[in-house]
């Protein structure tokens, strides 16, 4: 039987250990940490434009909400952590001084080592690491042209058995439901909660367009607002663009005009095809072409003022 290929890793994939930069491959933590044994731990996905992290406070104000309310003390500065993110990044472009992509950064922190139990108390100190990889960035016709989606029967775990605004290592209803999307040929799958409305997709939260107006789930259907997902509600008030948060059902969803995804890494994506229904000609709608546009106005416009004030600094 062949086996399957093993992912290359490149000289510039680092991971940070407690401090201890290191490449992947090469990096250790211990099997009694409790983040292995539990999944007791939380986590953030950040990408890099430019070589820099984007909306880096954000993402440590909301891993500083995991944390809190998994009852995990972290014992470091958000400063220090932004300063550990900066240092990874630096030690991954001197690895290679040609590489011209950018990084997807996910910064994880758990429970810490300790001996079997729950108790939280048996970690006197929690582990922090920081994986730095390189970012497959969509292309131009890959945001035109979008991806397949299903919708998956696997449902989105319910507030009161797992807060999913707690963003938690605790993946596995996302690993069996992105399965299912595999299996299908699909590039994502969309979950709806234990009511049967609307949640999220596996890496993504889902917006859709039903007569000009842009319509997403709610924070109590159950979801984890990402980043992006907040930027967008930002830009649709902004520019005055109807839209509205609230519960949807099935039906909703398999009648819109045009669906998108977001996420950190994928930014805006259409999807082309719902449960093998085109949702729109040529997949990209009018409305998701704004939205992915005035996006990328915000990001260059955050970029040009991060440079204004390091130039101010210097």
């Amino acid at each position: 039987m062949m086996m399957p290929a093993m992912p290359l890793m490149h000289t510039n994939e680092l991971a940070n250990v407690n401090g201890a930069v290191s490449e992947i491959e090469k990096a250790c933590v211990p099997v009694h940490d409790h983040g292995f044994l539990y999944g007791d731990g939380v986590y953030e996905t950040v990408r890099t434009y430019r070589s820099r992290p984007f909306y880096l406070p954000g993402h440590l104000d909301r891993l500083a909400r995991s944390a809190d309310a998994i009852r995990l003390n972290l014992p470091w500065s958000r400063g220090h952590i932004a300063d550990e993110v900066d240092r990874t990044i630096r030690a991954a472009l001197q690895a290679d001084p040609g590489y011209v992509g950018e990084f997807a950064i996910r910064i994880m922190t758990t429970r810490g080592q300790g001996p079997l139990g729950y108790d939280p108390d048996l970690c006197p100190r929690p582990t922090l690491v920081i994986l730095v990889t390189r970012l497959r960035q969509l292309s131009d016709q890959d945001r035109q042209a979008g991806v397949a989606a299903i919708i998956s029967s696997v449902r989105r775990n319910p507030i009161e058995a797992l807060d999913p605004r707690i963003k938690s290592s605790n993946l596995l209803n996302n690993i069996l439901a992105a399965q299912q999307a595999r299996d299908a040929g699909a590039g994502e799958a969309i979950l709806f909660n234990t009511a049967g409305f609307l949640a999220e997709g596996t890496l993504t939260n889902v917006f859709f367009v039903k007569h000009g107006r842009v319509m997403t789930p709610g924070l109590d259907c159950g979801i984890l607002s990402g980043i992006t997902r907040e930027i967008v509600l930002e830009l649709l008030r902004s520019h005055g663009l109807p839209h509205e948060e609230g519960s949807y059902r099935r039906e909703d969803l398999l009648a819109a005009d045009e669906i998108f995804l977001t996420s950190t890494t994928r930014e805006i994506i259409p999807v082309a095809r719902l449960e093998g229904r085109v949702v729109h000609p040529g997949g990209r709608g009018p409305i998701t072409e704004r939205v992915q546009s005035l996006f990328r106005q915000r990001v260059e416009a955050i970029q040009e003022a991060e440079s204004e004030s390091e130039s101010s600094r210097g």
